[in-house]
């Protein structure tokens, strides 16, 4: 096989890779920089500044905890989760992917910016809660994630 041969396909792959890149640049939302390359750049700068600006603020997720205990024979899970900054009234978003929990209930307060997390959980089941805070303005802290083992097994 000649050297020739064995470029080519590369060679055109290199061409409609680079025309791909050309076309999804063409739909791109314009912006004051030119080409592609620019207007990716633009994007993450902007989904940066969601954090940014919550970080700015000092709106954040001052702690967060989570534990597991048995009450009248049955695995219940505690969440407790304390935040600064930002500006009620607040939204606590509590999500717990795996669904296999039992009534859920939410309480929190504007005023010590405070809120609680309680489900019933299977022992021995892993679980993830990830939580982050919505303010009056619908600026959202960075979430976080707590991973632990329902019962403590």
């Amino acid at each position: 096989m000649s050297r020739r041969t064995v470029l080519a396909p590369a060679t055109l792959l290199a061409a409609v890779v680079l025309a791909l890149v050309a076309m999804v640049g063409a739909y791109a939302p314009q912006s004051h920089a030119s080409g592609p390359t620019a207007r990716i750049a633009q994007t993450a700068t902007t989904l940066e500044t969601t954090n940014q600006a919550a970080a700015a603020d000092g709106f954040a997720i001052k702690s967060f905890t989570c534990s597991s205990k048995e009450q009248q024979g049955k695995f219940v899970v505690y969440c407790k989760a304390v935040w600064v900054g930002g500006e009620g009234p607040f939204s606590p978003i509590f999500d717990v992917p795996l669904r296999t929990f039992f009534n859920p209930e939410v309480r929190s307060s504007d005023a010590t910016r405070t809120a609680e997390f309680n489900f019933g959980c299977l022992g021995g089941q892993e679980y993830r809660v990830t939580l982050k805070i919505r303010d009056r303005g619908g600026i959202e802290t960075p979430s976080q994630e707590r991973s632990f083992i329902c019962g403590g097994w």
